[in-house]
C-alpha cells in the first residue's frame, strides 16, 4: 500500500519534471539554404497596394487590420495569408477576382501578423483565438452586407486555419477555398519541415504538449516554430517565429475530422511543384474525407506562386460561378 501511495505521488512529479526539462532544453537555430522558392513571389505586391485599408473589432476589443477591394456582386471573398506572412501577397489574386467577377475581397492581417501584430508578433492571447477573430470578421461582413454570400479562402497555413474553422462549431461560411492547405504535421501531404520553410523546436513542443494535456498553459507564449525567410523579403511586417499557441491555432485539430465535419462547398487546389507539400497526396485525402470537395492540381505552380497563377484564378472563378452564380449577378450593395 505504501509503495502504491509513493507511486501515485511520484508519477505526476516525474511527468512534470520531464515536461519542464523538454521546454527548457537548449536549442540551436539553423538557417538552411533549402526553403521555399521566394523568387516566384511577386515582391511588388509587398511594397504597396491600392486596396483600401480598414479595421474591424474582435470580441476582445482588439482592432484587426484588413485590406478591402469593393465589388458590386453579392459575394464577398475573405483571403487568409500563410504562416509568417501578412496579406499583401494576396492582393494580386484579390484584384483578379474582383476584376473578373466583381466580388468584394477582404484580406485580413491575422492577429499577431503584419498590421495586426498588436504588440505580440507571432503570438495570440490564447489557443484558438484566430478562429474566433475569423468568426468576428465573418459577422462584421454579414452585418455590413446582409445579402452577401461569404466565402473564405486560405493559403498554406491560412488554409489550415480555414480547415480548422470549417470543422468547428462556429458561424460557418458559405464556401471554402483551400490553396495548398497545411493539414497538420501528421498529414501525409506535408514534407519534412515544410520543405525547409520551418524549423521546429521539437523538445519544447513536446514538453508544452505534455503540459497542455494536464491543463497547464503558462508557457504557451514561448516560441516553438522558426521561419527560414530570405533577408531580401524580410521587413517589419514579417514574423520570425510562432509561439506554441499561435502554431496550434493555425493548425487543424485533426484534418480528417475537420474535413468530415464541414458540409459546405469546398474547393482545394495545389501546385504541381509545391515544395512544402506532396501535391500527389492531396487527392486521396479529400476523396476519403471530403468526397463532395472539388480538387485540382495546377501545372507548373509552386507553393508561393499558386495563389496568383493564372490557372488557379481560372479554377476559382469557375468554381465560384458554378456554386454562387445567382449571387454573382451585379446589384447595388
Amino acid at each position: 500500500m505504501k509503495f502504491v501511495l509513493i507511486s501515485l505521488v511520484l508519477t505526476p512529479l516525474i511527468y512534470l519534471a520531464i515536461a519542464f526539462i523538454l521546454v527548457m532544453l537548449p536549442f540551436n537555430r539553423e538557417q538552411s539554404d533549402k526553403s521555399l522558392d521566394f523568387e516566384v513571389l511577386h515582391t511588388d505586391s509587398l511594397v504597396g497596394t491600392i486596396a483600401s485599408e480598414k479595421y474591424y473589432t474582435a470580441r476582445d476589443g482588439s482592432e484587426i487590420f484588413y485590406r478591402f477591394v469593393p465589388g458590386k456582386a453579392n459575394v464577398t471573398v475573405v483571403l487568409i495569408h500563410g504562416s509568417g506572412a501578412e496579406g499583401r501577397y494576396l492582393v494580386p489574386l484579390a484584384k483578379k477576382l474582383n476584376s473578373l467577377l466583381d466580388v468584394s475581397v477582404v484580406i485580413p492581417d491575422l492577429r499577431g501578423h503584419g498590421k495586426s501584430a498588436l504588440g505580440h508578433r507571432g503570438d495570440t492571447d490564447y489557443l484558438g483565438q484566430l478562429e474566433h477573430d475569423l468568426e468576428d470578421l465573418k459577422r462584421d461582413i454579414a452585418f455590413n452586407f446582409p445579402k452577401s454570400k461569404i466565402i473564405v479562402g486560405g493559403h498554406s497555413s491560412g488554409g489550415g486555419l480555414v480547415v480548422r474553422y470549417g470543422g468547428n462549431n462556429l458561424d460557418q461560411f458559405d464556401g471554402y477555398v483551400l490553396l495548398a492547405p497545411y493539414l497538420g504535421y501528421k498529414a501525409p501531404t506535408v514534407r519534412p519541415n515544410s520543405g525547409g520553410w520551418v524549423q521546429v523546436r521539437k523538445a519544447r513542443y513536446a514538453g508544452l504538449a505534455m503540459l497542455n494535456n494536464i491543463g497547464f498553459k503558462f508557457f504557451n507564449h514561448l516560441p516553438v516554430l522558426y521561419f527560414n525567410r530570405p533577408a531580401a523579403i524580410d521587413d517589419e511586417f514579417q514574423v520570425d517565429s510562432y509561439s506554441f499557441r499561435m502554431n496550434e491555432s493555425f493548425s487543424p485539430r485533426f484534418y480528417v475530422t475537420d474535413l468530415k465535419e464541414n458540409d459546405s462547398h469546398i474547393l482545394a487546389i495545389v501546385g504541381e511543384f509545391d515544395e512544402a507539400f506532396y501535391a500527389d497526396k492531396f487527392e486521396s485525402v479529400f476523396s476519403e474525407n471530403a468526397p463532395l470537395a472539388e480538387f485540382k492540381i495546377v501545372p507548373n505552380a509552386k507553393h508561393l506562386d499558386l495563389p496568383d497563377a493564372n490557372e488557379s484564378v481560372e479554377i476559382i472563378v469557375s468554381w465560384l460561378d458554378k456554386k454562387f452564380n445567382k449571387a454573382l449577378q451585379p446589384t447595388s450593395r
